[in-house]
């Protein structure tokens, strides 16, 4: 899914989320200051691309519900949490994600993307939302994975 962006969300707060604690990372994602694509060293989305031309969400979507119950099938004593772990999915998708924005790239090459948004300072789930995408908080059935492209500041 390709889609022209009318209301780019921008909220700085959206980097800190990766310091959020989840499941063994009480102090969030271990890559937080770490790479150049992660907070606090990203650039921040207006410093990247400029908001003033057209931004473009790329999105694929993954049936998370489906693989989970695939998984519990194949691994009955498994938990939903070790079914759901994204070290069995989150390959495939991001693969795909890249394609898709090789794809778009083809077509647009005067354009950048990033697949670390929120990283720069987007609220990408309010984003998406407003490109209709059907996108949740905390997801049981459907993920998606989701980069933007727009012309380099």
């Amino acid at each position: 899914m390709i889609v022209q962006i009318d209301d780019l969300r921008i909220n700085m707060k959206a980097r800190d989320w990766c310091k959020l604690p989840y499941p063994d990372h009480p102090k969030g994602c271990p890559n937080y200051g770490q790479r150049a694509t992660c907070p606090p060293d990203a650039p921040l989305i207006y410093n990247f691309v400029d908001i003033g031309k057209p931004i473009f969400l790329i999105a694929v979507g993954f049936n998370l519900e489906n693989h989970v119950n695939s998984m519990l099938l194949k691994h009955p004593d498994w938990s939903n949490r070790q079914a759901k772990c994204v070290l069995y999915w989150q390959g495939s998708v991001n693969k795909l994600l890249k394609q898709h924005i090789k794809q778009f790239l083809w077509m647009y090459p005067e354009y950048i993307t990033t697949l670390c948004p929120e990283a720069m300072g987007v609220n990408v789930i309010e984003t998406a939302r407003r490109c209709g995408l059907p996108i949740k908080t905390k997801p049981t059935k459907n993920v998606f994975k989701i980069a933007l492209a727009g012309i380099a500041k």
